[in-house]
């Protein structure tokens, strides 16, 4: 099964529409991957028999892929790519060894960098995106982010953690990413228009850049614009930093300095969503990655759910299934089964 957070479950490999290679050919493999990972040798555990499906779509300068191999395999990346690597686990283990050692798998991903030489050994239920971004174009949206035309190309952090935050909503707008790509070209539908690839090009990087530590995450934060926040903005840091509470729509509109009806339109227009409706997406998301973060075993799912503000568990229960697909007790069986450290021995 393919773990999505904030989705539903499948068994079908990602990126379906845009299949390049279904084989068991192993040097083909190396020759249709070159262009994803650069230079790098592929070998498969003798005692079993691949089944390589290869995955790709090109949006703008970046690349999203999905390679499953159904074998246990090692990967041997020179570090001479055009571009950065983000490799995002969906079903299985990657073990890497290379700045550092350490261990992915649902829930967690890895940032390798151009010039960084990597040993990769998958599992053979894994199922893994590929994403793909070039060098040149990631520096030079650096630049135009931080108005410095002399940035070098950014350093990240390795190990992302997908349980919380501005990884967590990385992670959802790649896999809003995925279906937007997999939509494309296929029957009766049209390709996305090149401005609108370019926007979501931007706004991966743009995630990506905020949500994982890299060299230039201070300057990020220092170059956030200082414009006094408007109505919305302080219903929604109110909302944010106090989810538990129990908000009213008055509470919010007389907070923010405008009428009811002003702030309703308000968030509306913003993220289609009337103000209590967003106060819930929120306290979902509290719930989840609590269900899903380090001490989870040791809570009930009717304390979670309590501690963020959910009084009625049954309409909870039901929200929350409508919002992931899955019940919440779902959740936690299915974290616990893959919980494990974030490191490991190669």
């Amino acid at each position: 099964m393919i773990w999505r957070e904030g989705d539903q479950m499948s068994a079908a490999p990602l990126l379906a529409n845009h299949a390049v290679l279904h084989t068991e050919d192993v040097a083909a493999t190396e020759e249709w991957l070159t262009p994803v990972l650069g230079r790098h040798e592929l070998s498969v555990a003798a005692t079993t028999r691949p089944d390589i499906r290869f995955h790709s779509y090109q949006l703008g300068s970046l690349r999203l892929s999905y390679l499953s191999l159904g074998a246990s395999a090692r990967f041997e990346l020179a570090g001479a790519r055009s571009g950065y690597l983000v490799l995002v686990p969906l079903t299985g283990n990657i073990w890497l060894c290379g700045t550092q050692q350490m261990r992915i798998a649902p829930g967690l991903g890895t940032v390798l960098g151009p010039s960084e030489p990597v040993s990769a050994r998958c599992s053979a239920d894994c199922g893994q995106l590929i994403v793909e971004l070039n060098q040149a174009v990631l520096t030079a949206h650096v630049h135009s982010l931080l108005h410095n035309s002399s940035a070098e190309s950014p350093i990240f952090e390795p190990l992302m953690r997908f349980d919380s935050g501005s990884a967590m909503s990385w992670y959802e707008s790649l896999m809003f990413l995925e279906r937007r790509a997999n939509e494309a070209e296929g029957a009766g539908q049209e390709p996305i228009h090149p401005l609108v690839a370019t926007e979501l090009e931007r706004a991966l990087m743009t995630e990506l850049l905020v949500a994982q530590p890299n060299t230039y995450s201070p300057a990020l934060v220092r170059s956030r614009p200082s414009q006094p926040a408007g109505p919305v903005e302080k219903a929604v840091r109110l909302i944010n930093e106090y989810p538990e509470v129990g908000h009213t729509v008055a509470d919010l509109a007389r907070a923010a300095g405008v009428s009811v009806r002003t702030l309703e339109k308000a968030f509306r227009t913003r993220f289609g969503l009337p103000p209590c409706g967003y106060l819930r997406q929120v306290r979902l998301k509290r719930v989840r990655a609590e269900l899903t973060g380090p001490g989870a075993a040791k809570k009930t799912v009717s304390e979670v759910a309590a501690r963020w503000g959910f009084s009625h568990f049954g309409r909870f229960a039901q929200e929350y299934r409508k919002k992931y697909h899955e019940n919440p007790s779902e959740t936690v069986r299915r974290h616990r089964a893959m919980r494990g450290p974030g490191t490991s021995e190669f």
